[in-house]
């Protein structure tokens, strides 16, 4: 029991708990620039300052929607708003599920906080990718072990990477009130599973090494949503800024 109890308190906390704080200041920052894009520089200045992340919101939802069978009603991954007809959406994808399927409902919870996980591992890719350095001493933090990178930093690739963890990071992070509702759909189904999986987890690992293997998996998952929040921070304050220039 013991060692269950550890198991489940370190999966709770590197697993759910840092990744929900996360999450939870990315959403809410993200909103608050939104509506202050909106109120500055017009609806359509939405479009320009995040489109790749909306697309990569919208896109998260569409994917999980389809792993989890799910049918597919509608699809907009990006859409200029009509806000003088009362429509304010910039994208959306709307799905149907079977509600005798347990399979289909404990996917509305992943369907629903999909743009959190599609918008982190855009940016893990995007930082593997274009600035590999930087990711392998996110991986260094990880494992302890230092690893040399497969590249040197290249100013250019440096600047698109900035100018796409800015969008990525202001128009994709941001979950909607339907999408928290959307997730509450699957939430009992899932902490069942969760459970399950961590007793047969017990049952073959040690609470070190489950630790050992959380942390090595979530470290640069951490610095990329830790990332995001300080550029949703920086957008906030220098919006605040232009506010208070306006007044």
């Amino acid at each position: 029991m013991t060692k269950f109890l550890q198991i489940f308190l370190d999966a709770s906390l590197y697993l759910l708990l840092i990744p929900l704080l996360f999450g939870s200041a990315l959403s809410l920052v993200s909103h608050r620039n939104k509506s202050l894009v909106v109120i500055y520089f017009g609806f359509f200045a939405q479009v320009i300052g995040g489109g790749i992340g909306i697309i990569i919101h919208e896109l998260s939802h569409l994917i999980v929607a389809l792993l989890f069978r799910h049918q597919i009603k509608g699809v907009a991954l990006l859409r200029i708003p009509r806000p003088n007809d009362g429509d304010t959406s910039l994208g959306y994808v709307q799905h149907a599920w079977q509600t005798t399927s347990l399979y289909q409902r404990s996917g509305n919870f992943f369907i629903g906080v999909a743009p959190l996980i599609g918008g982190t591992v855009a940016l893990v890719a995007l930082t593997r990718w274009l600035v590999p350095p930087i990711f392998a001493w996110w991986q260094s933090l990880a494992t302890g072990v230092s690893t040399t990178a497969t590249g040197d930093l290249v100013w250019w690739k440096v600047l698109i990477w900035v100018v796409l963890l800015i969008n990525i990071s202001v128009g994709g992070f941001d979950l909607s009130t339907a999408d928290l509702e959307n997730s509450s759909h699957g939430l009992f189904i899932l902490v069942a599973f969760y459970l399950l999986v961590l007793i047969i987890a017990s049952l073959f690992f040690t609470p070190t090494q489950i630790k050992g293997a959380l942390l090595s998996f979530m470290i640069p998952v951490y610095w990329a949503l830790g990332l995001a929040l300080l550029i949703n921070l920086i957008t906030l304050t220098v919006l605040k800024l232009l506010g208070r220039a306006h007044v």
